[in-house]
Order: structure tokens, then C-alpha cells, then sequence
């Protein structure tokens, strides 16, 4: 039985920084935007539609951020655009860094 609650109970942090996404299951990429983060997923805007439960690779390309997560959900919103769901299973580093070059904090972390 799956032990995690079945609604979300951490905080997002509203952070837009640019990323790749590079499907793990298809030959896919895009480079978009999150919405929010938080410790365990994240919300991104996307031009195209993926599938529930597709394997993503995650990269931040203004900081050290990278990691393993599944699409839990993608809608469609006003315009050619989608909001998309996703679930970490494995992060590392940050998600950018400040205007000193010096690393902002981490939001996520290692869940195995």
C-alpha cells in the first residue's frame, strides 16, 4: 500500500527558473520554466503534453539542480501551453544561483 498522503502537504515556493526536460521513456526535450517548487515535485509550464507517469530528467540551466521524477499530471491551460505536475525521486544541487554567483538554498533533496 502506497504510504504517502493522498494530498499535498508541503509548502511550494512560487520559483521560475529555466530548465530541460529530457524524457527517459521517448526521445523528448523541451527547454521551459517551473512554476513552483518544493520538496518533493514541482509545477512547470510546458508546450507540449506528456504523459502521466513518463520518466523525466530534470536540469536547471541557472544553477547545479538535476534530477529523476515522473509526470503526475499535464493540463492543458489558456493558450498552446500545459501545466505539468512532477514527482522527484532524486534531486541534487540548486536550483540557481543569486547574482554573486553563490549557490540560493536547496529545496529538494535525495529521497531514496
Amino acid at each position: 500500500m502506497d504510504s504517502r498522503p493522498s494530498r499535498r502537504s508541503e509548502n511550494r515556493t512560487p520559483l521560475e527558473v529555466t530548465i530541460t526536460l529530457v524524457s527517459m521513456d521517448l526521445v523528448t526535450y523541451e527547454v521551459t520554466t517551473t512554476r513552483e517548487v518544493s520538496l518533493h515535485g514541482a509545477s512547470v509550464l510546458t508546450r507540449q503534453q506528456w504523459a502521466p507517469n513518463q520518466r523525466i530528467d530534470v536540469r536547471s540551466l541557472q544553477g547545479s539542480f538535476s534530477g529523476f521524477a515522473r509526470v503526475v499530471h499535464c493540463q492543458l491551460r489558456k493558450g498552446p501551453s500545459f501545466v505539468m505536475g512532477l514527482e522527484f525521486f532524486f534531486t541534487d544541487g540548486h536550483w540557481k544561483q543569486n547574482n554573486a554567483g553563490v549557490a540560493e538554498p536547496r529545496v529538494a533533496k535525495d529521497f531514496s
